[in-house]
This record gives structure tokens, sequence and C-alpha cells, in this order.
């Protein structure tokens, strides 16, 4: 609520960094977590599965970044999933 998190990806990445402390990246919570933001935010239940599907997609993304042989494959892999804030915009 005092954060000012907008979007599941930042709390599962920054506030409370699960995405990297995490084997699944938080990707077993990620619902969870988005059913609990959504009354602050007033998602309905299409938001959360969009929140949700964004986070799995960045998910993914990183972790093909990490299987390419150099850093400019890896940021191409790594940006696939898109910025959160245009998927809402």
């Amino acid at each position: 609520r005092f954060e000012a998190a907008l979007h599941l990806e930042d709390v599962l990445t920054r506030r409370t960094r699960i995405s990297i402390e995490s084997w699944d990246r938080g990707t077993e919570s990620a619902l969870l977590v988005a059913q609990l933001m959504a009354p602050e935010l007033g998602w309905d239940q299409s938001r959360i599965s969009r929140e949700v599907e964004h986070y799995a997609r960045r998910v993914e993304s990183e972790r093909s970044s990490n299987t390419q042989p150099d850093d400019k494959q890896a940021d191409a892999s790594r940006i696939a999933a898109g910025d959160v804030r245009e998927s809402f915009a």
C-alpha cells in the first residue's frame, strides 16, 4: 500500500525481490500476490489474470536470456516480454 507499486512485476521483482530469491522466481505465488493487490488497486479478475500472465512472460524472458551466448542476444531475449507499463497503458 505505501510502496506505490502499481504492477505485480514491481512487487515481485523490486519490492520483495522474490524473483531473485526464490527458485521459481515467484511464479508460484504470483496469483496470490495479485489477488492481494487487487482490492488496493481496483483490479478486476481480468486485470489480475493479465498481471499474472505478464509476469510469467517476464520470468520466461529472463530464463531465456540466461541461456544466450552473449550480452546482445541476452538483452534481446530479456526485453521480449515488453515493458509492463506499456502493457497496461
